[in-house]
Parts: C-alpha cells; structure tokens; sequence
C-alpha cells in the first residue's frame, strides 16, 4: 500500500507502508506466501549444514597437522608431535564460529519469518556477510598455517 507522505504540498514522495498479506484472498496469494516460508526454511537448514561444514572443518585442521608430520616421518625428517597452539586456537574459533551461526541463522530464521508475515519488504544481508567473510579468513588463515609449518619442518 502506497501513500503520500505527510509534508509540504509539492512533496510527491511515497512511502511504502507495510501490511500483512490478505493470504486467503487468492489462491496465487496463499501459494506464493506459502513459496516464502518455505524458502526461508531453506536458506535456515542452509544454514544449519553450513555450521555443521564448520565443525568439520574445525576437526580436520586439527587432524591435518598429524597427517602432515606423518608424512614427514615417512620421508625420513624428525618432527614433534604435539600439535601447535596456533592450530588448536584455529579449531576453536572455527568451532565457536560455527555455534555463532546456528544462533544467527535461528534469528535470521525467526526475523525473516516476521517480516514475510507483516508483508515487510526489506531484509538485511549483513549476516550473510559476516559469514562469508569470517569463512574466507579461516581458509587463509589455514593456509598459511598448514604451508608455514609444512615448510619449517621441510627444512629442519
């Protein structure tokens, strides 16, 4: 619904006020209300298998330096076998990234929902950047810790 906003006479903008939708007036309403729920459920359990990848990502870099000093012993060089701090501190964040999430996926999940029931238009981004962005800092993050430690003991 489109009305005039309240102001000087010579002012033509509109604002656009939100209403909920009239679902059972139409078919075609009920459907295409019905098709936006289930899309927000899908983006949710997008979510949900996103934050699970992350756990599992967590666990393989901590596995990932014991498969690489074990394929420097088979090569003959001398490693030690404690896993280093930078790893274990990497598995963590990336493990409390992946509970951060699952929390702002049920928000987002929940905020959506509302604003697909009001009939509001508008929706924020900024979770998905964040998360895309904190995914990118972890893969470089990764990398340069599993080359920097391939590449020490490659030498010693």
């Amino acid at each position: 619904m489109r009305r005039k906003q309240d102001g000087p006479a010579d002012s033509t903008e509109e604002v656009l006020i939100a209403r909920p939708p009239a679902i059972m007036s139409d078919d075609r309403v009920l459907m295409a209300w019905q098709r936006s729920h289930m899309s927000n459920e899908r983006t949710f359990l997008a979510w949900c298998r996103t934050s699970i990848s992350l756990l599992a990502f967590g666990f393989v870099i901590e596995k990932f330096e014991v498969f690489l000093n074990h394929l420097l012993r088979l090569e003959g060089a001398h490693t030690h076998t404690e896993p280093s701090a930078a790893v274990i501190y990497l598995s963590l964040f990336i493990f409390a990234l992946a509970g951060a999430a699952i929390v702002v996926s049920g928000i987002r999940f929940l905020r959506v929902r509302r604003h697909i029931n009001r009939g509001e238009p508008s929706f924020s981004v900024l979770p998905d950047v964040l998360v895309i962005v904190s995914v990118i800092a972890i893969v470089i993050t990764a990398t340069i810790l599993s080359m920097s430690r391939f590449i020490s003991a490659a030498y010693m």
